[in-house]
């Protein structure tokens, strides 16, 4: 009985789809990045873990076009420019999180003035 049952875990292990045992590979995620701040942003680029995305210039206030992603978390490696100045928000890493399913997000990216050094992402799920 229990060689039966084993062949019969074997069995629908392998008669499992690539795409079933990854997390999100279709590419479904996508994301946009929200200028929510009084400066205009240069080079904005974004790395999920699960893709990168080179954003451009994103003026003040604006949204960006949705970018496709393998998967993603609720925040991710987010650079860009004001004026020259480098500015990023780096994770430290991601334990305790969880991939995000199939959907359309924003990642809300702000910063108080900018002699700072900090932006803020906010992650926000869109409708």
């Amino acid at each position: 009985m229990k060689k039966i049952f084993f062949v019969l875990v074997i069995f629908s292990l392998l008669s499992c789809s690539k795409d079933a045992l990854a997390p999100d590979s279709n590419g479904e995620i996508e994301i946009r990045i929200w200028n929510d701040s009084n400066y205009e942003f240069d080079e904005v680029f974004v790395d999920t873990k699960g893709g990168q995305n080179d954003y451009g210039k994103l003026v003040s206030g604006n949204r960006s076009n949705y970018k496709k992603y393998n998967s993603a978390y609720r925040y991710a490696f987010v650079s860009f420019k004001i004026k020259g100045k480098a500015y990023s928000i780096q994770p430290v890493d991601y334990v305790g999180e969880e991939l995000l399913e199939k959907g359309k997000y924003t990642y809300k990216i702000s910063i108080a003035d900018q002699n700072s050094q900090y932006a803020l992402l906010e992650f926000i799920e869109d409708k």
